[in-house]
């Protein structure tokens, strides 16, 4: 073998894991710091292109491979598929990262050849290029494991992502993987230098929001987060006793304990709310008696032609009336609806049968109880940092996420999802109440604080006095402006190289020229 395709190979393989590990369930996040400086090395060593590719591949088998090794048993035990169907579809999924992440190898490389110094200062850019396509343009989004979600532990340094979102923390660790490897490619302290003051002003801005901070806030509103632990595909009688007896309990309970507001999770439901008179009626007489709102989710089916389903959220008020309902916008690929089912429907054919064919929703629709005003993500939803954003602008007050983690048993699934949440209410700092199945049921306040959470297939209630508040942060404001912005900064840095490398030869071919006239 050869030995550069060797040493490639193995550095690739080091960052890899260094970044896995900076995820749940190992959570070891000072690695993403310094992780990714081995395959750095590598790509400034101007390896051939081919060994490039190979050592991207490794990388990013690793890190995503590992970071979301859970897929292919969500696939064969909910999804229906063969092991091998379900690890043909998890070798697409790794491939599609895998591809969206290659910019930045290539990209760096490219400039390597031609500045190291200027390579050092690209990558975080070109990071962040990859990041924000894979968020808007993979198979309909797909964030999962962005670098800044490492850094769920570190509170302080994550509070700057309401400046420019999750990105902005991926932008700086990439950074310091980079200051640190200039300090030695380049044999000078100035890359740590400018770096720490960076680090020390993010961490101060951190400090800041944590300590001094706070905002503005409005009324208090009671409220009681159910988690009842729905099973999936369980008979008929187990979702009676659930729907009628279970949830109804733990209703009463939540009203008598003085709750406004009760909220239950996203979960398997077969009594849909328009469809099924006795769940419908059922349901508007327990609230009429109680008086206490209800946000719970069901499938509503509107009969077009052809007939349309939504996974909905919809808020009963304190007399059992529909005051809200929201449809899901942004559905999960191969869960709840088939991309390229013309093509893919042959080969995935029980993975098309388990999906549902939900149909989006068309509009985002902001809830309002007693003047407090609250958005719904349904699930998967809770991942994308501009739809939890353009929420805020129509004047959602309050997040509320429901959730149903169930199909991920007790991987690491469950968690990394919960962690992603931390990231909205601290992007827009606004109080965040996720209402999850079987977990993680968590309060989080708008500086990413759980005050208090269910774990893991525990069952009960969680009760909360959440407050409103219409602060509106930056990156609430401005969204991807300042990402774009540096993206497009990095993007003429590195095409300004070919022709700084020629004035620079121009320059010394002048003073060449100069000095031989005066030698002769």
């Amino acid at each position: 073998m050869d030995r550069r395709l060797f040493y490639g190979g193995v550095l690739s393989l080091i960052s890899g894991t260094a970044l896995w590990l900076s995820f749940p369930n190992f959570s070891f996040f000072p690695l993403a710091w310094v992780g990714l400086i081995p395959y750095l090395h590598f790509l400034l060593k101007k390896p051939p292109w081919g060994s490039v590719l190979l050592g991207h591949g490794v990388l990013t088998l690793v890190y995503f491979g590992g970071v979301l090794y859970w897929i292919p048993r969500v696939l064969t035990v909910y999804g229906n598929l063969s092991w091998l169907l379900a690890l043909i579809a998890y070798a697409l999924l790794l491939l599609l990262m895998s591809l969206f992440l290659l910019p930045f190898s290539l990209l760096t490389r490219w400039i390597a050849q031609r500045s190291v110094p200027l390579a050092l200062l690209c990558a975080p850019g070109f990071w962040l290029l990859t990041e924000l396509c894979r968020n808007y343009y993979a198979v309909n989004g797909f964030p999962w494991a962005l670098l800044g979600y490492s850094q769920y532990p570190y509170s302080w340094i994550i509070q700057i992502v309401d400046l420019s979102g999750v990105y902005l923390l991926s932008l700086l660790v990439m950074a310091g993987n980079c200051a640190l490897l200039g300090m030695f490619r380049l044999r000078s302290p100035k890359p740590l230098f400018l770096f720490g003051i960076l680090f020390f002003s993010a961490n101060l801005y951190g400090a800041y929001r944590l300590f001094v901070w706070q905002p503005t806030q409005g009324s208090v509103l009671k409220t009681a987060l159910v988690q009842p632990n729905i099973g999936l595909s369980e008979s008929r009688e187990h979702y009676a006793r659930k729907y009628f007896e279970t949830l109804p309990d733990y209703y009463r309970q939540a009203a008598a304990a003085g709750a406004k507001w009760v909220i239950f999770p996203e979960a398997p439901n077969p009594f849909f709310y328009k469809e099924h008179f006795y769940f419908k009626t059922f349901w508007e007489r327990q609230i009429s008696m109680h008086g206490a709102y209800l946000l719970f989710n069901t499938t509503i089916v509107e009969r077009d032609s052809p007939s349309r389903y939504f996974n909905s959220a919809v808020l009963l008020d304190a007399q059992g009336r529909e005051a809200y309902r929201y449809d899901k916008t942004h559905l999960v690929p191969f869960g709840e609806y088939l991309p390229l089912e013309s093509w893919l429907g042959f080969f995935f054919q029980p993975l098309v049968q388990e999906v549902a064919g939900f149909s989006s929703g068309e509009a985002l629709r902001v809830g309002d109880i007693s003047g407090t005003h609250f958005a719904t993500l349904i699930c998967y939803e809770g991942i994308f940092p501009e739809l939890s954003r353009k929420f805020v602008q129509q004047g959602a007050e309050i997040f509320v996420n429901i959730t149903n983690d169930s199909w991920y048993g007790r991987t690491a699934a469950p968690r990394q999802h919960f962690q992603m949440a931390v990231f909205r209410a601290i992007e827009n700092r606004k109080p965040f109440l996720r209402c999850a199945n079987s977990g993680y049921s968590a309060v989080i306040d708008h500086l990413g604080r759980t005050t208090r959470q269910l774990g893991l297939f525990e069952e009960g209630i969680l009760m909360a006095e959440v407050a409103e508040n219409t602060y509106c942060s930056i990156y609430s404001y401005t969204g991807e402006w300042l990402n774009i912005g540096i993206v497009g900064v990095t993007v003429l840095l590195a095409l300004g190289a070919p022709f700084r490398k020629s004035a620079r030869r121009t320059k010394k071919k002048r003073k060449k020229q100069k000095r031989e006239k005066r030698n002769e």
